[in-house]
């Protein structure tokens, strides 16, 4: 299979908005989730593509899946950090191999620049595939847990 990764545009919003409905879903802690910000976080990546960008991620020409990454300055590991924010691949295209090769990939650009520390990964406690994906590829879980407040409730 052919794989390939491009920028999102905002002429994708409409098969991102429905990739990002799908996977809050999937993930039980965000069934309440109904505020698709897709357009909003394109048009942030656009105009801040320093901190990340919005990937497509295309199987031999049709489109498999998303991710959103972000960079940030960690002080605990001493360099910048590439965050994983969501990695959503559409249920043809699990279990190929598709997510591994992302990250794999995602590893080998960033580890070429000596200010990048590490990447992060996240993923809900229950996505045992996704849980079970980090741990082959040798990214132990983190001790710490995520506390979260929104700013705006």
């Amino acid at each position: 299979m052919n794989t390939s990764y491009r920028l999102a545009r905002l002429m994708d919003a409409e098969e991102l908005t429905i990739m990002s409905m799908e996977l809050y879903t999937e993930i039980s802690s965000r069934k309440d989730f109904t505020d698709n910000k897709i357009v909003a976080t394109l048009r942030f990546y656009e105009q801040h593509s320093n901190m990340g960008e919005v990937l497509m991620i295309e199987c031999d020409g049709n489109l498999a899946g998303y991710s959103i990454i972000f960079r940030f300055w960690s002080h605990e590991y001493g360099g910048l950090m590439l965050g994983v924010d969501e990695l959503y691949i559409k249920k043809k295209y699990r279990r190929l191999g598709t997510a591994k090769q992302f990250i794999d990939l995602l590893i080998a650009a960033e580890r070429g620049y000596p200010q990048f520390a590490g990447i992060e990964l996240e993923a809900h406690f229950s996505n045992t595939l996704a849980n079970k994906l980090f741990a082959s590829l040798g990214i132990p879980q983190n001790d710490n847990a995520h506390y979260i407040k929104l700013f705006k409730k």
